[in-house]
C-alpha cells in the first residue's frame, strides 16, 4: 500500500465518521473510527507499529483497537454500517489510485525514453556537424577553394540524409 492510499483511507474515515483521526480525543465516535481505520490497514498487512505512527498511537493501543473492534462490530448495526462504507469507499478509491499510481510510472518510463532518444539525436546532430566540416576542410584542401552552391548539393546534402 503506498503512502497516497494510506492518506486517502485516512481521509475516507474522517469523512465518514465525521471526525478527524489524527485528533487527541478520547470521544467514541473518534475512537471507533481509529479501530475501523487501524483493522482496515492491518486486513491490509500493516504491522500494529506502522498502523500506530500513522495516527500518533503505540502498537499496544491499535492491538487493542483491533481486538475490540471485532467484537463490537459484531453487535453495533451503526458501527459495522460505517466500516462497511469505508471498506466499499476504500476499494473504489484504491483501484483509482493504482491506476493513477501506473500511470505515473508509465510517465516515467516514457520521460526516460524520450530523453535517451533526444541524447541520441543530439549525439547524430554532432555526428553530422562533424562529418560537414571535415567535408569543408577536405574539399578545401583538395580543390583550393572554399565549395560553390553547386559542390554542396552534390557532396555535403548526401550527408544530411544517411
Amino acid at each position: 500500500m503506498h503512502e497516497k492510499e494510506i492518506e486517502e483511507l485516512k481521509r475516507i474515515v474522517n469523512d465518514i465518521f465525521l471526525v478527524n483521526l489524527d485528533s487527541k480525543s478520547r470521544e467514541r465516535n473518534i475512537v471507533d473510527a481509529r479501530k475501523v481505520y487501524s483493522k482496515m490497514l492491518r486486513d491490509s498487512g500493516f504491522s500494529y507499529e506502522a498502523i500506530g505512527k500513522t495516527i500518533g498511537k503505540c502498537h499496544a493501543t491499535v492491538v487493542h483497537y483491533i481486538n475490540n473492534v471485532e467484537y463490537i462490530l459484531s453487535y453495533d448495526k451503526i458501527l459495522r454500517d460505517k466500516y462497511i462504507a469505508c471498506k466499499n469507499d476504500f476499494i473504489k478509491k484504491r483501484e483509482s489510485i493504482s491506476e493513477q499510481i501506473k500511470k505515473d510510472a508509465d510517465v516515467y518510463v516514457t520521460v526516460i525514453r524520450l530523453a535517451n532518444e533526444l541524447q541520441e539525436a543530439i549525439s547524430d546532430k554532432n555526428r553530422v556537424l562533424n562529418d560537414f566540416v571535415d567535408y569543408l576542410e577536405n574539399f578545401q584542401k583538395t580543390a583550393g577553394h572554399f565549395p560553390n552552391a553547386l559542390d554542396l548539393r552534390r557532396h555535403i546534402l548526401p550527408l544530411f540524409t544517411k
